[in-house]
Formats: structure tokens, C-alpha cells, sequence
């Protein structure tokens, strides 16, 4: 464990207030590159090609997809996330929406689905009043006894999802609010090295998850057998993988406990993630597509006021994308049959 317990380098360390000071995460489409949307949107419109199973050569963006090497690059082995600016939503319908994100998202990795019900295409919407739709995204979504987090408004704590990478792209912004929040696991692993080694040690050594019966094949709630480490050394880097909200409903279900270190452990994470010049903040604009490393970022979202209609609502389309033979494998079961809700 002394060998595991050293500082993390490289570019996947960093500091919020650092990025903010740049553009170099982020670019704006030019006229020609919406232009390269659109007929990419006509291609794969006629092929008729479901959304989730768009392969770059189905989406051709002869210029762009040269920008999105760059970011792909910058994704993977870099800060760890990057967004893309100006797609005009207006223009297109929530069908023709899905092609474009997946056609972009295409170039980073390989869609997989959300759910053992399918949700290729999340919607990340507060459905908290919504008792029936015609929409077949979310009609078994309304239906279910608890709602997942991302059809819940308000505040998000830190946290990781189970993929390789995520796409979110909006629909809608919030009315006021709702910043997106980013901060380096490697940061916050470094911090927490430096101010209490015995709390990292325990986040080495991880918690219990407790699925929701409703995400499972069987339809049973169920703890993992193992504990799932929070970090893990990969070389000179580490991975991070944290659910607060899973792993609180084992506690709650009196599944497990969890000692005074080990429930401090949980808090210091939020504490670094939230500390002064720690994390990195953007307000989601219509148009936006921002692409996150699941394995090296954790994420959140600010409170935010959102408006009465649901059609004005905060709405982000939410994409799990796989870059790993893990996740690629084709007997991978869906994460919500496994421990990710």
C-alpha cells in the first residue's frame, strides 16, 4: 500500500481556476463545419441507421472530424474533457438531435446502453411531476417507483458514472443555474494524500453498492459481493469510480456499515472536489456537447431554477460512449444490471 500511496502526475492533474483562464478545451463550430452536420444528417437520415449505431464513416465530417481528433486526444490522455459549441439545436427535432450528438460522440468511442431496458439515449430532465408521456424514452421512465438521479432536478454531488465516456448534450438550459462541475480525481486523490493518508487508504479499499430492483433482469435489489475501490492505480495514474448516492442506499437498506474513517472518507471527497480553485465550472448552453473521461474526471451539477413547462425545461440528452475492452465486450451487461444505480 506504501508503493500505491504516491502523488499522481501529468495532464489529468489540475486545477479549475487554471482552465478557466483558457480556450483551448473547447471549440465553436464554423458555418462550413454545421454545414458538414447537416449533410452527415441527410446521410444517415436516408440510410435510415438507428441513432446508437452511427459509425464515423456513416457520419462523415471531412474538416471537423480533424478538430475532433485534437479533442479526442485531449479526452483520453489529457485534461479529460472538451466541448463543442455552436451546434444550432433550433434547427433540428429531438429525432434529428439524437443522429448529430451520436454522429459526433461516433468519433470518440463505441456506443453501449444505460440500462438493461435499452436508454441508449438518456434524458437527463426533473420528471419529479411527470406521471405519463407519449415519449418512448420515457414512458417505462415515468412508470418507475424511484426516479433515477438524472431525472431529478436540483443539485448533483461528485460523482462518476459506469462507462468510459460520457457525452451530454443540451437541449435546453436551465432557466437560471445548473452549472456543469468537473474536477480532477487525480487533484483531488493528491489532496487528500496530502492532508490525511489514512482517509486515501480507505478509499482504496472502497464501498458497497446496493442496485435498485428496478435495474435489475431479476427485479431483485442486490450489494456486491466485493468492495469497489474508489481508486485505482493504473501505472503511474489512477482510475476513479464513486456513486454516493448507490452506495448510500446499501446504508440505508441496513446492508452494510461503514466505521468514522470510512464515512469521512466519503465527505472529504465532496470537500476536495468543492475546494476554492478545485473545480471546473460551465453553464450549458443550447447547442452544447460536452465529452467527459469517465475514468479520470468526477462530475457534478449546481442547484439550478427551471422552468414550470416541460418543454422548457433544463434538457440534456446524456450518451455513454465505450473505449475500453471491458466495456466493449460484447457479453458486457448492462451497468444497471451490475452496481451503477
Amino acid at each position: 500500500m506504501n508503493e500505491v500511496l504516491q502523488p499522481i502526475i501529468g495532464n489529468g492533474v489540475w486545477m479549475g481556476s487554471d482552465l478557466a483562464k483558457t480556450s483551448d478545451w473547447k471549440i465553436e463550430l464554423s458555418a462550413q463545419n454545421i454545414k458538414e452536420l447537416e449533410s452527415a444528417l441527410l446521410i444517415c437520415k436516408k440510410k435510415q441507421i438507428p441513432a446508437h449505431q452511427i459509425k464515423p464513416k456513416d457520419f462523415p465530417l471531412p474538416l471537423l472530424s480533424v478538430q475532433l481528433k485534437v479533442l479526442k486526444k485531449e479526452v483520453k490522455n489529457g485534461r479529460g474533457f472538451a466541448v463543442i459549441r455552436r451546434i444550432p439545436i433550433q434547427k433540428f427535432t429531438e429525432d434529428e438531435a439524437k443522429i448529430i450528438s451520436w454522429g459526433i460522440c461516433s468519433h470518440f468511442g463505441t456506443a453501449i446502453p444505460q440500462s438493461h431496458q435499452g436508454d441508449w439515449t438518456n434524458h437527463v430532465i426533473d420528471l419529479t411531476d411527470v406521471k405519463t408521456t407519449t415519449d418512448p424514452d420515457l414512458i417505462h421512465v415515468v412508470k418507475r417507483k424511484e426516479l433515477r438521479t438524472n431525472h431529478v432536478g436540483g443539485e448533483l454531488e461528485f460523482h462518476t458514472d459506469t462507462t468510459d465516456i460520457i457525452g451530454l448534450f443540451c437541449l435546453n438550459q436551465a432557466k437560471a443555474g445548473g452549472q456543469s462541475r468537473l474536477a480532477s480525481s487525480a487533484m483531488v486523490h493528491n489532496m487528500l494524500l496530502e492532508n490525511n493518508p489514512r482517509i486515501l487508504r480507505a478509499l482504496y479499499e472502497g464501498y458497497y453498492y446496493m442496485s435498485h430492483s428496478e435495474d435489475n433482469e431479476q427485479a431483485n435489489p442486490r450489494v456486491t459481493s466485493k468492495r469497489v475501490p474508489v481508486f485505482q492505480r493504473k501505472g503511474k495514474q489512477i482510475t476513479c469510480y464513486y456513486i454516493p448516492q448507490v452506495i448510500q442506499r446499501a446504508i440505508d437498506q441496513g446492508k452494510v456499515k461503514y466505521n468514522s474513517l470510512e464515512n469521512e472518507a466519503r465527505e472529504q471527497i465532496q470537500t476536495m472536489a468543492n475546494a476554492p480553485g478545485v473545480p471546473f465550472e460551465m453553464t450549458f448552453k443550447a447547442g452544447d456537447l460536452q465529452l467527459v473521461n469517465n475514468r479520470i474526471l468526477l462530475h457534478a451539477r449546481a442547484d439550478y431554477e427551471d422552468f414550470p413547462e416541460i418543454d422548457r425545461r433544463r434538457h440534456l440528452f446524456r450518451l455513454w460512449m465505450a473505449t475500453t475492452p471491458e466495456m466493449s465486450s460484447k457479453t458486457f451487461k448492462a451497468p444497471s444490471d451490475r452496481f451503477s444505480y
